[in-house]
């Protein structure tokens, strides 16, 4: 994952692994917490009185170790990207639980200065590695005990361990008993393969097929109606190698267009920021975040004409600002065609993102998101003397 991440053929998916890595991470964090607490309450099975009184305190250390481990293992990792730091710089990625809601970061990790968040990032990813490393042999270890008393002691710490080696007769009960653990735990085992198959098919990673339409509006004081079933402002560029396509859900165009007073008339536009979406949900989380569109300080992006000029009779071309976080980008031309009592705005700009001030922090050299984004317009309105 580490190193698919830096290569533009595989980032795509190196942020689906990462994504389904930290899901499953925190769901074995939640299911080792109720382990434990289901263990103070079912104490396991005694060792065999055959063994030795040291491998006795070995195998009860080992045991609590596994638990310290199985909780200290993916603690680790939700320290690590709560800091949303990596190597040396920013890296604002929120954690979807399988695509279905944002998990929150620990103790306010990601708001220290960088060079809190980079040292504890390092020390936190340091210490996921090697508790990682040490499970595994530990684990290692484990297995060879539980076989060599199977095999070679021929007692029953390997049966105790997995009960469906036991072929000794039971009771109705146990079998009942037994057959619920049984039924449990493959529908335990068909939900995990659904989340994960899920996360595949990547309806958080991959761009889903959005009916949500755009909800274009015109203001009261407009002469001129937005018609909203055939009005789009929709943006598309590339993250990770692939292309995404979005909308802004919710936005607003204040039309007073005269073609007799063209120096008198213009047009404006409020995008509400909080409804931009692509239909990726981990772009959606991410696009409202403080670095990106930072909806809670700047609800509103706005557009408005500066010139329109006439081209030819019914056809005119518009200039205008576009101001995105207090940064105001030239949108050079957008075209504008009168026919009858109907008009239609339409247009393609390339907005450069580092000059609107979009994910300069975690991508300021555009290694993940296409420096260039692609907005389209394409407005359709009827005079109001028309309706």
């Amino acid at each position: 994952m580490h190193g698919a991440i830096d290569e533009e053929a595989n980032q795509a998916k190196a942020v689906v692994v990462f994504q389904l890595h930290k899901s499953l991470g925190l769901s074995i964090l939640l299911l080792s917490i109720i382990r434990l607490m289901w263990r103070w309450r079912h104490p396991p099975p005694a060792l065999p009185s055959s063994m030795p009184a040291w491998e006795m305190r070995i195998a009860r250390a080992t045991h609590w170790v596994f638990y310290a481990l199985m909780i200290a293992v993916p603690l680790s990792g939700w320290l690590y990207v709560s800091t949303q730091w990596r190597g040396d710089s920013p890296l604002n990625i929120p954690t979807l639980w399988f695509g279905t809601f944002e998990v929150p970061h620990l103790f306010g990790l990601n708001l220290l200065a960088d060079e809190l968040r980079a040292a504890y990032a390092s020390l936190a990813l340091e210490s996921h590695e090697l508790l990682a490393w040490s499970m595994a042999a530990l684990l290692i270890l484990h297995v060879a005990a539980a076989l060599k008393h199977h095999f070679i002691h021929h007692d029953d710490v390997l049966v105790q361990m997995a009960p469906l080696l036991n072929r000794q007769p039971a009771a109705k009960e146990d079998r009942r008993r037994s057959n619920i653990l049984r039924a449990g735990l493959v529908l335990i085992l068909i939900a995990v393969t659904a989340l994960i198959w899920a996360v595949l098919q990547g309806p958080a990673i991959k761009q889903s097929s959005s009916t949500t339409q755009s909800m274009g509006s015109s203001s009261a004081s407009s002469n001129w109606k937005v018609v909203p079933e055939n009005s789009t402002v929709r943006f598309s560029g590339v993250h990770a190698g692939l292309a995404f396509n979005g909308h802004f859900r919710r936005w607003q165009a204040d039309i007073n267009f005269n073609a007799d007073d063209l120096e008198h008339s213009q047009i404006q536009g409020n995008f509400e920021t909080a409804s931009i979406t692509d239909g990726i949900a981990l772009h959606d989380e991410t696009l409202l975040q403080e670095e990106w569109f930072d909806v809670e300080h700047y609800p509103l992006a706005n557009y408005r004409s500066t010139r329109i000029s006439k081209v030819r009779e019914g056809n005119y071309i518009i200039e205008g600002l576009l101001t995105i976080k207090e940064q105001t980008l030239e949108v050079p031309s957008l075209s504008l065609i009168l026919e009858n009592e109907q008009m239609s705005i339409n247009g393609s700009v390339e907005i450069d993102r580092t000059l609107a001030n979009l994910g300069m922090e975690s991508d300021p050299d555009a290694e993940y998101v296409s420096r260039n984004i692609r907005v389209d317009i394409n407005i359709q309105a009827l005079a109001l003397s028309s309706n």
